[in-house]
């Protein structure tokens, strides 16, 4: 009798001890895949201003000052490290470019609204000198401020700003202005700064609707 009773509690110990074995083994296999999950890199967002492209920043961007942009992009082969120098460049030669268009709205101005009679007249002669004594000036002040590689098609982007303010100090501190022409050009450039803002802004807003009249 006492053999048999031994061999029953000896029976019922194997049993327990092998459920207990089958529980720890099977305990990993149930914590792996929130290991994986917890592990799971999030892929990065393409910055706005790749999509925006050169130009003046948006009014509606308030986490910003205003500033003058330029984007450059430049395909790579081996390394996007390997043409950061050029694609930097790129994003300068495009911020000239923006500063062209800032440059002929300045003297569209004079020839459109300003009346020779009127105090703090600049002419379109000194004005031009103004524009190219203060051009270098300003393309030391431009800073390369981001920059992207986009894997997928190998490009690597790059962004150039300039702010305005430091746009109308240069032209607040020019030796060829006098004290009343200083103050005219704080007001024109002012002005056709915001005036490059709109039509960025209309333009996007056109691309927007054509885009939401595609999809309809």
């Amino acid at each position: 009798m006492n053999k048999i009773i031994l061999t029953v509690i000896g029976v019922a110990i194997l049993s327990g001890c092998s459920t207990t074995n089958k529980e720890i083994v099977r305990r990993p296999e149930t914590l792996e895949p929130k290991l994986v999950v917890e592990a799971k890199i999030e892929k990065k967002e393409t910055p706005f201003w790749i999509s925006t492209g050169s130009g003046v920043s948006l009014s509606e961007n308030h986490e910003s000052k205003d500033a003058f942009f330029g984007v450059g992009k430049k395909k790579y082969v081996d390394s996007p490290g390997k043409v950061q120098m050029d694609v930097d460049d790129a994003a300068r030669n495009s911020l000239i470019r923006v500063l062209g268009n800032f440059n002929k709205g300045l003297i569209r101005y004079h020839q459109a609204v300003k009346d020779p009679r009127e105090p703090g007249w600049v002419d379109e002669e000194k004005l031009q000198t103004v524009i190219n004594d203060t051009a270098a000036i300003l393309l030391l002040d431009a800073k390369i401020v981001d920059h992207w590689d986009q894997t997928d098609s190998k490009t690597s982007f790059s962004l150039a700003r300039l702010d305005f303010e430091k746009v109308q100090a240069v032209f607040a501190s020019s030796n060829h202005l006098n004290r009343g022409e200083k103050k005219s050009m704080k007001f024109i450039s002012k002005w056709v700064f915001k005036n490059m803002q709109l039509s960025r802004e209309r333009k996007f807003l056109f691309s927007k609707m054509n885009r939401t009249t595609a999809v309809e």
